[in-house]
């Protein structure tokens, strides 16, 4: 079956957390793993072509089903040729807070960084030319629960807002996924560009 009709025949609502690293993603990706939602981390690490991201939306039981991944910025044109009727939410950043903050958990070299960020805001700037509908928060707004509440509604609507859930979260400090867990991603084919 061709990727379009089985994306057409999915009975989910698909969701896609886009941002640079370093913009809390792997936060919002825990927040939306909750009752009827369940977000994949990073999972471009694991994938080797688009089929396999529907393979991977098809298995879950939950009704929402989303991705969050900063490598998915640099597909968004074929991402969102794929699932035009997806729901989108992009974190927002400094761009120099991210990259400083990248190269410190990650021990690179800051031009390294920079260059992989020039990368990133070509690919955001695509987004928001073919993207129509989509919601932002700022990274200076993710403490704020009312403004978390937003994209809660927005990526889950009608889902009720869990205060004690969001209080958990709130005291949680994420520092970064961990890039051979769950297991060592497939560098040659996988889709994540690192």
């Amino acid at each position: 079956m061709e990727i379009e009709s089985r994306i057409k025949n999915l009975d989910k609502k698909v969701f896609f957390i886009l941002s640079t690293a370093r913009c809390r993603s792997s936060w919002f990706g825990n927040l939306f793993t909750y009752k009827d939602s369940f977000c994949f981390n990073e999972e471009l690490r694991y994938i080797n072509n688009w089929d396999e991201l529907v393979d991977r939306i098809e298995q879950r039981p939950e009704k929402y089903v989303g991705f969050e991944d900063p490598e998915m910025l640099h597909y968004i044109k074929d991402l969102y040729k794929l699932f035009p009727k997806a729901t989108y939410v992009l974190l927002e950043r400094d761009r120099i807070k991210s990259q400083n903050s990248l190269a410190a958990s990650s021990k690179l070299p800051l031009n390294i960084i920079a260059k992989k960020f020039v990368r990133w805001y070509a690919d955001i700037e695509v987004f928001k030319k073919i993207v129509p509908r989509y919601s932002t928060i700022h990274f200076d707004e993710m403490n704020d629960m009312k403004e978390i509440k937003r994209i809660w509604k927005y990526v889950l609507p009608g889902v009720p807002f869990d205060l004690q859930r969001w209080e958990m979260l709130d005291a949680l400090k994420i520092t970064g996924t961990i890039g051979s867990k769950p297991y060592e991603p497939d560098s040659q084919s996988c889709m994540a560009a690192f």
